[in-house]
């Protein structure tokens, strides 16, 4: 069963550097920064959602040209489940197709929505959130609607500290 999502894409502003644009007051509010993730919180009308986010290290590819990418950890104000994986392509993705997460050596499919995947329970989403607790790389692998592929490599140094403070923040 596929779940609904609340799309990230509209917490994310069109650049290559969150923090920047966060800082420029245009949208989420950046909060803190924990190595090589950032935590933000964004109000709308149902409340706080607070996410962690982190852009890839190294982009590899095929492609010509894509937008930012970016990787997201969300807790959303909604009743369970309420914490959301998902990555951000800067391309629109191949429909129906499979993006390949790898951390370390665990390997995850998620399923593919326009520009973004997800995982397809939120029994996934915890199995992948603790491998990014434990891990120390990710590389997120898919492919676009013209057939071209990206491999984007992140760094999960600071995930751990940065989730903590994403889950305390909205607690508030």
């Amino acid at each position: 069963m596929v779940r609904k999502f609340l799309l990230l894409a509209m917490l994310l502003l069109p650049s290559t550097d969150l923090a920047a644009q966060a800082a420029k007051g245009s949208g989420p509010e950046l909060i803190n920064t924990y190595r090589d993730w950032n935590l933000f919180v964004y109000k709308d009308k149902k409340g706080r959602v607070c996410y962690v986010a982190s852009e890839p290290q190294k982009m590899e590819g095929d492609y010509s040209k894509r937008g930012p990418a970016a990787v997201l950890v969300a807790k959303f104000p909604i009743k369970a489940p309420n914490i959301q994986v998902s990555v951000q392509a800067g391309y629109p993705y191949k429909k129906q197709s499979t993006v390949r997460m790898k951390i370390d050596k665990k390997t995850f499919s998620l399923f593919t929505d326009g520009e973004n995947a997800f995982a397809r329970t939120s029994e996934e989403d915890k199995r992948i959130i603790e491998a990014m607790k434990r891990g120390r790389k990710m590389t997120v692998r898919g492919t676009s609607r013209k057939g071209t592929y990206s491999l984007d490599t992140y760094s999960l140094l600071g995930f751990t500290k940065a989730y903590r403070a994403m889950l305390d923040a909205c607690k508030k």
